[in-house]
């Protein structure tokens, strides 16, 4: 039996527990499957499609609901409860990274010349023309139509050979064991 939400909104309107129960039921799951979209943890997901349906029938939200626009207010609702939760999260997560960066500074500040020197020293390994296109586009910051017109190459080869270089040295970097070559090379 297909309950329509016509049905649902007037069980709530009158704070009728059995509308809460159907809505439940009908939205739960498409809910979950949609926060999951944003946070691509599904517990996660489920747990705050649970609060929300909880503070719907706490805060009594459904009142003069229209059912026609129903669905659109429930993914809305959680679209928009999901990506407040990513910005927390986004938030801790950044504290963190800022931290680790900021000890990374520190080493980096104490081996700066040695640093800079392996990283000239992997960037010399390459194949002359990625060679080429990493320090245009590293070492002097230029744009990659800049380091393509400065070459004479076109933009497209300016991005294979950066792509190609990259990975190069980012598995140099893995095979050696050497984090700030990695990290320099992952950006």
């Amino acid at each position: 039996m297909k309950i329509s939400d016509q049905y649902i909104c007037n069980l709530l309107s009158s704070d009728n527990k059995q509308g809460m129960n159907l809505l439940f039921k009908k939205y739960f799951e498409p809910l979950v499957v949609w926060a999951d979209t944003f946070l691509n943890d599904l517990d996660m997901s489920k747990d705050l499609v649970q609060d929300f349906f909880v503070k719907i029938w706490r805060k009594k939200i459904y009142k003069n609901w229209n059912p026609d626009k129903l669905p659109s207010y429930l993914h809305v609702s959680v679209k928009n409860l999901a990506l407040n939760k990513l910005r927390k999260t986004d938030v801790l997560k950044h504290t963190e990274e800022i931290e680790s960066v900021d000890r990374i500074y520190e080493e980096y500040q104490s081996n700066k010349e040695e640093i800079v020197q392996r990283i000239h020293d992997e960037i010399e390994k390459l194949p002359e023309r990625g060679k080429e296109v990493v320090k245009c586009v590293y070492l002097r910051g230029m744009k990659y139509q800049e380091a393509a017109d400065e070459l004479g190459v076109s933009l497209s080869t300016v991005k294979t050979q950066l792509v190609r270089s990259l990975k190069t040295l980012r598995t140099n970097s893995e095979k050696l064991g050497d984090f700030f070559l990695l990290y320099f090379f992952s950006k």
